[in-house]
C-alpha cells in the first residue's frame, strides 16, 4: 500500500499479508520515493517466500544501494493512525500481527538514534517506535 503525503506527514508504503502468507512481519517504510520503497517490500517479500524472516533489530545491507536498512517493531499504539488497511485485513482473520518499520540512514550513514543523525529527516522519516 502506498500513501500519499497530505502535508502534514511523510509519503510511505506498508505491506499488507506477508504475516498471514510468510510468518514475516509486515513492513512499512517512510521517506523513500514511491517505486523504491515498493521495491524493497517486494524484495523482503520474495525472500520471505525463500525463507529469510526479518525481526527487530536486524540490520540490512543488501535492499537499498549504498544503504543500510534497520528494522524495527512498530509499537500497536501507532497501528492505527498509519495502517488501517492492516488493522482492516487482520481484523477479518481474527490474528495479532506485528509491523516492523525499515529504517534508513542519513547521508552519513547514521540511524536516527544515532549521534549526529542528520535531524532534518525526522520529517521525512518519523520514527514510530521509542529511541529511548
Amino acid at each position: 500500500m502506498q500513501v500519499l503525503s497530505d502535508g502534514s506527514a511523510p509519503e510511505y508504503a506498508f505491506s499488507v499479508g506477508l504475516y498471514l502468507n510468510y510468518g514475516q512481519a509486515e513492513l512499512a517504510i517512510f521517506g523513500l520515493d514511491r517505486r523504491d520503497a515498493a521495491n524493497v517490500i517486494n524484495e523482503v517479500r520474495a525472500r520471505a517466500a525463500a525463507g529469510r524472516l526479518y525481526a527487530d533489530g536486524d540490520v540490512c545491507d543488501d535492499l537499498l544501494i549504498d544503504r543500510r536498512l534497520s528494522f524495527a517493531r512498530i509499537p500497536g499504539s501507532a497501528y492505527r493512525p498509519y495502517f488501517g488497511t492492516a488493522l482492516w485485513f487482520y481484523g477479518t482473520t481474527r490474528r495479532p500481527f506485528p509491523i516492523l518499520q525499515m529504517i534508513w540512514p542519513d547521508g552519513a550513514g547514521r540511524f536516527p538514534w544515532e549521534s549526529d543523525y542528520d535531524a532534518n529527516l525526522t520529517a521525512y522519516q518519523p520514527v514510530l517506535r521509542s529511541l529511548s
